[in-house]
């Protein structure tokens, strides 16, 4: 049986916070809410010689459900249980173009959530249990409107297709291997998470994997969160640094800011990871947001990334991509097209470029 997460770090942070807490008490009042969405691509995928189009379920914001219990506690705090799993649908980031079947198979690592979360009024919020650690999302600001097709995290929208040499057939090396935003993850953990002090939020956790076998590694994160509303101007800031127990280290940071008066939006996002070698990215993304139909907002976005010594030491990865998303407000949905070119260099394998496109579309329940 694999021992608990040793959370030797923030142990003693919130140990203080829990001695300071006055004891639960009767609840006041609670809720119970359940939620989901369908998120569902038709993808074509060309690798320079071969192409498919398959439907899958998508990576980006893949399809869930879950569930919230919250209960109010006479000390002014909130005692909240969260639940969220993903069906087990195969997703657009492990299709092939060999096997891009749509298939079923609901594995423990499709859990997303399953902790408790105690909040309170003026000593913040901790969490135990699977979910996000202090860096997840970091590397992800975005106010665009369109990341639910088009994000920082390129490899969810084609991870498992491989690059093809020229003239040859597939490589070992695909997209997932070359395309990387460093950001956080989830895991079984323990976290707090600092009250609002000016728009700055900081958040720390320690924690293990569990869900996946043959990974005993401790993760540790450090997180920092600024979001504010300067009159026309919306603000996202953050900034992360994680390191594992078996030496591995990476710093991540994102910045996105709306202009609300007109929908204009921008969201840059960077990372440097040392984890064998010496792996850094930047993306940055322009975009709008307007009302030009009577169902809901139109969101467009225009985006490009650059990586260095992913996979291979001195590679380069690069990508261009562009986002159309449309919201129909009555009905929860968003529809959604989106075209992607990755490049990967290295010069000891010259590879074919790979072309994907989709259209899709996310409804939430």
């Amino acid at each position: 049986m694999r021992q608990a997460p040793k959370l030797r770090i923030i142990a003693p942070l919130v140990g203080g916070i829990l001695l300071a807490a006055p004891q639960f008490a009767v609840a006041q009042d609670s809720s119970f809410t359940f939620y989901g969405q369908l998120n569902f691509g038709l993808f074509s995928a060309d690798d320079g010689t071969q192409s498919e189009s398959y439907i899958a379920d998508n990576d980006n914001s893949n399809t869930r459900i879950g569930a919230i219990w919250e209960t109010g506690l006479a000390n002014g705090a909130t005692l909240k249980f969260h639940f969220e799993s993903a069906l087990g649908l195969t997703g657009s980031s492990s299709v092939t173009l060999a096997d891009n079947g749509l298939d079923f198979d609901w594995r423990r690592t499709e859990l997303r959530k399953f902790e408790v979360i105690y909040a309170t009024p003026t000593r913040g919020t901790l969490s135990f249990g699977q979910g996000s650690t202090a860096t997840d999302g970091y590397a992800e600001a975005d106010f665009s409107g369109t990341s639910v097709v088009t994000y920082s995290s390129l490899s969810d929208l084609a991870g498992s297709i491989a690059f093809r040499p020229l003239g040859g057939t597939p490589s070992g090396i695909d997209i997932g291997d070359t395309f990387s935003d460093l950001d956080g993850a989830r895991r079984f953990r323990l976290r707090y998470d600092t009250p609002d002090f000016n728009g700055f939020v900081a958040s720390v956790s320690a924690g293990e994997e569990v869900l996946a076998e043959g990974n005993d590694n401790e993760f540790y994160d450090l997180g920092l969160k600024y979001t504010r509303d300067y009159g026309d101007i919306k603000v996202d800031g953050r900034l992360g640094y994680a390191w594992v127990s078996g030496g591995d280290e990476k710093a991540i940071g994102s910045l996105a800011m709306l202009h609300k008066p007109t929908g204009l939006n921008a969201a840059f996002s960077t990372g440097a990871q040392q984890n064998g070698g010496d792996d850094d990215f930047a993306y940055l993304k322009l975009g709008i947001i307007r009302n030009w139909l009577s169902y809901g907002a139109t969101a467009i976005s225009i985006d490009v990334y650059e990586g260095n010594d992913f996979a291979i030491t001195g590679s380069q990865s690069s990508s261009v991509g562009l986002g159309v998303v449309q919201r129909f407000e009555d009905q929860n949905l968003e529809v959604y097209a989106a075209y992607r070119t990755f490049e990967f260099q290295d010069a000891t394998m010259p590879v074919e470029d790979i072309d994907v496109m989709v259209i899709g579309a996310r409804w939430k329940f």
